[in-house]
């Protein structure tokens, strides 16, 4: 009898997602779920509106101020949110 390799939940929910085609969805929602966790509260605050689309977080801002600081954190915000997702996924940031 052949010994089967035990799979972790986590690898198995992972493939089903796949063959179910909503792995990048879930992709999606972590980085926008994660987005108050790494900008912080106030600057969250002042986000109007977040949209995802082909690896592009597009993010609206009410305050000047605080676009220019995201603008000046950038690469450190995608970063952190491609940690939160587990992948780098998201390629750009869209600041407006």
């Amino acid at each position: 009898m052949q010994k089967k390799q035990a799979e972790t939940l986590d690898s198995v929910l992972d493939q089903y997602l796949k063959v179910l085609g909503l792995d990048k969805k879930i992709k999606e929602m972590r980085a926008l779920n994660g987005w108050e966790k790494t900008v912080g509260p106030v600057i969250a605050k002042n986000t109007s509106a977040i949209t995802f689309k082909d690896g592009i977080l597009d993010v609206k801002f009410r305050s000047p101020l605080v676009r220019n600081e995201v603008k000046m954190h950038k690469t450190v915000i995608i970063g952190r949110l491609n940690e939160i997702v587990g992948e780098d996924f998201i390629t750009d940031l869209k600041i407006r």
